[in-house]
């Protein structure tokens, strides 16, 4: 597969592999970098970046070469339904996209453990995958998102004061049909109004930035794989809830943020504590919830800090 955008370093090597019966998921494939500022010593360790709505992989664009100088080998994947992956028409509860990806790290790509980061709807997908497979994930880095399961989600989809500001899509996303046919033909305006309206200062994204995202969700079956990710949402609260009913809390570090900017701020790390018992939490300046976009540099060092310290660099 070719490049993605002008500019991709030749480095960056796209795949596609299926990883259940009928479903492709598109990757980025970028190894540690040989720059000699690279000076990690972590044994291989791979980062699985796992995007949110209504995004695709391209949402690490400015993260990747980063966390390739700091050693790590990088996978940015398109989950199930979005950018070039297949489009089936169910599948799209957590644990089974969660399945999806370790499917292709672990199995397609012959990764044994890795460093597994999502943001938005990928925080779900990266809490459902780590859950279900708690020995193939060295730490979990979540941001930006209510986990379905939680006290935490039920608190931000019931109380007004952030359902309204926050997550009155999530309402929208769950009619049958009716967000599809009026989003049909205005992808681009209905993503720019996402990212505009969750957002510390909307100069950060660029027309063809714009471009390349209205691409992906124009196409056959966009949009509506976007939105069946939150119409699956009941049958998330009842799978996350029994994993952790059944197997407790998960042990391995795991690091949460929020921007400085984003009313993430007042329930994320609680929500986390929820699932884990190894929490770190802090909040990214000039930022909102695009935070790796936003503030990329930001980013990469709340990330390298964690990762310092846990040894994982």
């Amino acid at each position: 597969m070719g490049k993605a955008f002008a500019g991709e370093p030749s480095s960056w090597k796209h795949g596609k592999a299926e990883v259940a019966d009928g479903v492709s998921l598109h990757y980025v494939d970028v190894p540690p970098s040989s720059s000699p500022s690279s000076t990690s010593s972590n044994g291989g360790k791979t980062i699985i970046l796992i995007h949110g709505f209504p995004q695709t992989w391209y949402c690490y664009r400015h993260v990747i070469e980063p966390l390739s100088k700091l050693g790590l080998r990088v996978i940015a994947v398109d989950y199930r339904g979005a950018g070039d992956s297949d489009r089936p028409r169910g599948g799209y509860d957590k644990m089974t996209m969660g399945k999806d990806v370790h499917t292709l790290y672990k199995e397609k790509l012959g990764i044994g453990k890795a460093i597994i980061c999502g943001s938005d709807i990928g925080s779900m997908v990266a809490v459902s995958l780590a859950t279900q497979f708690r020995e193939d994930v060295e730490a979990l880095i979540t941001f930006e998102a209510p986990i379905p399961g939680t006290k935490a989600y039920d608190k931000a989809t019931t109380d007004p004061s952030l359902t309204w500001p926050l997550f009155w899509h999530f309402f929208f996303h769950n009619i049958p049909d009716l967000p599809e046919l009026l989003t049909q033909g205005k992808e681009k305006e209905y993503i720019s109004h996402f990212y505009q309206r969750l957002c510390y200062d909307p100069s950060f994204l660029t027309e063809t930035d714009l471009d390349i995202y209205t691409k992906s969700f124009a196409a056959a079956g966009g949009i509506r794989c976007g939105l069946d990710t939150y119409r699956a949402f009941q049958q998330d609260v009842k799978d996350l809830s029994v994993h952790i009913e059944k197997h407790g809390k998960m042990e391995f570090p795991t690091l949460t943020m929020s921007g400085e900017a984003s009313k993430f701020s007042l329930f994320i790390e609680d929500q986390t504590r929820e699932l884990a018992s190894d929490v770190e939490y802090t909040e990214v300046p000039g930022s909102m919830h695009w935070i790796m976009e936003e503030n990329p540099d930001g980013w990469v060092e709340v990330v390298m800090g964690f990762l310092s310290k846990r040894k994982l660099l």
